[in-house]
């Protein structure tokens, strides 16, 4: 059974994935200058405050469990 630190560094590697993806995307709506762009980066932003959070040992200590 995984711990809760192996699950959170999973989440994080897949929220890392996703942020490039999304990323990717941002950038694809700015050249096409499509105003949903902005909806985007601002829930790239939240995203990423998240991923922070998350990859932050005195925030998330479960990150730093050793299996």
């Amino acid at each position: 059974m995984p711990t809760k630190g192996r699950l959170i560094r999973d989440a994080i590697a897949k929220m890392e994935e996703a942020i490039t993806k999304l990323e990717a995307a941002k950038t694809q709506l700015r050249y096409a200058r499509n105003r949903h762009n902005v909806e985007l980066e601002a829930k790239i932003a939240d995203l990423r405050e998240i991923y922070d959070i998350l990859t932050d040992p005195e925030c998330t200590p479960e990150i730093e469990e050793v299996e």
